[in-house]
């Protein structure tokens, strides 16, 4: 017996042990008592920001908190908390911190400032670095945050803030005003086109003003398809927001303007759809503003996605003309990327929809030995059932 309680014991301290290797969160999940906390132990708060639907949020909840090498860090530098921002006594923490997506790492002094954010699942190597980040008062969004706000416009201080804040919404005018201090030959750099390409939307900007007056230059090094793109999306965003500003936005390229316009009135009668899903007008509009932009597109999600949404729809208004279209998106679709068994079972269902059963059941097993090969058996089981009902067999 004694030595049955000897090895229960061994059991019980050994689990204990393993549990808390990892964070040690605070059990009250009172985010008062974790700053009193904080101020008694001069250490920063860590506080995990989920939801408890959230996909991500589980992964660093099972996998990565329970590590002990993040344990080791988190527990001897911070005060760890977690809040489920959904639930009713935090709505008011998720908008003071403005927490819009999950997981949202959040660090905060003993004060409640924010001195550092993190977001979304990662590795343990990674979560340490964005913690060790948090803990360094130079180089922390609050130090950052202090040295824009007193004129910093200094590439390495304006890099690190948009790769901390990939989301905040003023990035933009941040790096506009980063271009601000750079003379022309300075500009001309594969680091300023990328951080001018993600985050400079604003056609009235100088930084986007100065883009437009000098694109030849730009797509010289750049590439004129990459230039012409950034020109489309920025008109897209802006006729978007100012449909009234249409002869003002063709100025700047008419050519370009338009296929902007086209994308935009595409996504509207899509949006429209949605709403009125029974309706035949809608349905016949949203097909004759898609149709120019899908023939020209080259991008097989795209090109799949709407295939597969005439599949599942055309029955209900008995649209044969748009099953057969639906077909040569799919086909375009598959042979842009063979190697996706999902656009290939798009294009087989397409197929067999068309009367074509036996090229139908020749991509869908394409289709089931690509899934096979990736390991992805439900797919695979699916697949095969689907070969059977293409067969006649069910």
């Amino acid at each position: 017996m004694k030595n049955i309680l000897t090895f229960l014991s061994f059991i019980i301290i050994t689990s204990f042990s393993v549990h808390s290797q990892g964070i040690s969160f605070e059990e009250n999940h009172d985010l008062n008592a974790a700053l009193a906390k904080a101020k008694t132990e001069n250490k920063l708060i860590f506080i995990d920001a989920y939801a408890v639907w959230c996909g991500p949020c589980k992964v660093m909840a099972r996998d990565i908190f329970p590590l002990k090498e993040v344990g080791d860090f988190f527990n001897a530098n911070f005060v760890n908390l977690k809040l489920d921002m959904e639930a009713k006594e935090n709505i008011n923490i998720a908008k003071k911190y403005e927490v819009q997506a999950y997981p949202t790492y959040l660090f905060l002094n003993a004060d409640g400032e924010l001195v550092h954010k993190g977001l979304g699942s990662m590795p343990a190597a990674q979560f340490i670095e964005v913690a060790k980040v948090a803990a360094d008062t130079e180089n922390n969004y609050a130090a950052l945050s202090k040295k824009i706000k007193n004129g910093d416009r200094s590439l390495a201080t304006v890099k690190k803030f948009i790769t901390q804040n990939p989301y905040d919404t003023g990035n933009g005018a941040l790096v506009d005003s980063y271009f601000q201090t750079l003379s022309e030959n300075q500009i001309y750099t594969q680091e300023n086109w990328d951080m001018f390409n993600n985050y400079v939307n604003d056609i009235s900007s100088e930084s986007f003003r100065f883009f437009i007056e000098n694109r030849e230059k730009i797509a010289g090094f750049i590439g004129k398809d990459k230039t012409d793109q950034k020109i489309t999306n920025a008109l897209s965003a802006a006729y978007n927001q100012y449909p009234d500003k249409e002869d003002e936005l063709k100025k700047i390229d008419s050519q370009l303007f338009a296929a902007a316009k086209s994308k935009v009135d595409f996504a509207k009668a899509y949006r429209k759809y949605n709403q009125a899903k029974d309706d035949k007008a809608v349905w016949d509009n949203l097909w004759e503003v898609a149709t120019p932009n899908l023939n020209l597109s080259t991008n097989p999600a795209e090109l799949n996605n709407m295939a597969w949404m005439i599949y599942e729809n055309y029955k209900k208004f008995n649209d044969k003309k748009m099953l057969k279209t639906a077909l040569s998106w799919a086909e375009k679709a598959h042979l842009t990327a063979p190697d996706k068994d999902f656009i290939a079972d798009t294009y087989a269902h397409l197929l067999y929809e068309n009367g074509k059963k036996k090229d139908a059941v020749k991509i869908e097993t394409k289709a089931l030995e690509m899934a096979a090969k990736a390991g992805n058996t439900e797919a695979v089981e699916n697949y095969k059932k689907t070969i059977e009902k293409f067969k006649g067999r069910k």
